[in-house]
């Protein structure tokens, strides 16, 4: 039985805890797919399927039973979007303080970490575990822009620790599963039309779960399937207002939401290898933002979402250059999940299409270099708010987003 080297294994997850306090938001919703330098070069097609690394634990934890001896993996990816407004109109009394409208950009860059470990316990039981960032979200905006009573600076931050099994049954069949404990971290800032500012800090710990399946139909093909729960949150902190009399602890039920995928991994020749992804999210589940006192259970604020279950699809293909490099390509599209009605700057959300490519070099007969590069163009966005309630103010515009992604990795096996 092997033992794991402790010092490699400790310096890939302190790189992705480290790197865990950056976030940012381009796949539909606020979901961050960049959890494999080896997969952003085929816009992460097939990866339910390949299971090549240690990374097949967050796609397909069935995946580690094709593993060969222990791994250990750490991941960064460089996120830098662009959500660029045209403004259109305004509306109601913006005051004297909201009144900026041009060269508004509220994409902020970021650093995404993910880290995984595989433990060869036996020809057909593995262990592993894995520190990822499923979901995040940052944008921001000056405090004196005209949606600035609806935005300023919206971030949501996650870290999931996943322990992770899978099981061979048979030649073909592998199985595998993990629990998921999830801690968000959130923060919303607005600014009032007469200057004041307004904070939202929540935060919460929760837990769900991930299984999977792997059936190898052949020796050169192989189709996988998964599932990841929704995981439900209780985010208490405080709410920092002047309408609320400076701080009051508040609360807020939010989730992150269910997903399945399949994915398909065909070699087509000694030197093409086909790939294929489809993948589904619950965001259906993510209808509004209540924020209510911890004391008396008082609606202290409400914003709606209502968004809608989405997909994202991608293909792409391997490139066996020669025996130590390849090179990979893909495209996708991933479907909005905001409706035009109740968008927000918060999170401009839209469908876009991933152009990537990418390659993987081994180093030597236990490493591999990855690396990989996206290019995320959005549809434009609507986005329109109007006075009401406690806002004075109204506008109207247009988001025009694009995401440039750079994934580096290493996979050690040993």
């Amino acid at each position: 039985m092997l033992t794991i080297n402790k010092k490699t294994l400790t310096i890939a997850i302190s790189a992705a805890i480290v790197a865990t306090g950056a976030s940012t938001v381009h796949a539909a919703g606020f979901q961050l797919k960049e959890q494999s330098a080896e997969g952003q070069g085929n816009s992460f097609a097939g990866q339910t399927a390949k299971a090549v690394d240690a990374s097949t634990i967050f796609f397909n934890p069935a995946g580690m039973a094709r593993l060969e001896g222990n791994h250990v993996q750490s991941n960064l990816s460089y996120i830098a979007p662009k959500a660029k407004y045209d403004h259109k109109s305004t509306s109601g009394a913006l005051g004297a303080f909201l009144n900026d409208s041009t060269d508004i950009d509220g994409g902020v860059s970021a650093i995404v970490p993910a880290a995984y470990a595989v433990w060869d316990y036996s020809d057909d039981i593995k262990f592993g575990i894995s520190i990822n960032a499923p979901y995040g979200l940052s944008t921001e905006y000056g405090k004196d822009w005209v949606g600035a009573e609806y935005n300023v600076l919206s971030e949501i931050k996650t870290i999931n620790l996943a322990p992770s099994f899978s099981y061979r049954v048979n030649e073909k069949l592998s199985i595998g599963g993990n629990v998921q404990f999830q801690k968000v971290e959130g923060t919303l800032t607005t600014t009032s039309t007469t200057n004041t500012t307004n904070t939202l800090d929540a935060d919460d710990t929760g837990y769900g779960y991930a299984i999977g399946v792997l059936y190898e139909y052949s020796d050169k093909g192989r189709i996988g399937a998964s599932y990841r729960s929704k995981i439900d949150h209780t985010l208490e902190g405080t709410l920092t207002a002047a309408a609320v009399g400076g701080v009051v602890d508040a609360q807020a039920e939010f989730s992150t939401p269910a997903s399945a995928s399949i994915g398909i991994y065909q070699e087509i020749s000694p030197k093409w290898t086909l790939l294929a992804d489809i993948s589904w999210t619950d965001w259906s589940s993510f209808e509004e933002l209540k924020v209510t006192s911890s004391a008396s259970g008082a609606q202290l604020s409400n914003t709606a979402y209502n968004w809608s279950d989405n997909v994202f699809v991608s293909v792409g293909a391997n490139y066996q250059y020669n025996d130590k490099l390849q090179l990979k390509f893909g495209v996708a599209y991933d479907e909005g999940a905001a409706n035009d009605e109740d968008r927000t700057a918060g999170i401009p959300d839209e469908s876009r299409i991933w152009t990537s490519a990418g390659a993987s070099y081994k180093l030597n007969k236990q490493t591999t270099f990855n690396a990989g590069y996206s290019y995320i163009k959005a549809s434009k966005a609507d986005v329109s708010e109007s006075p009401g309630g406690t806002k004075a103010s109204g506008y109207s515009g247009e988001f025009d987003s694009s995401v440039n992604i750079l994934s580096v990795g290493v996979n050690y096996q040993f």
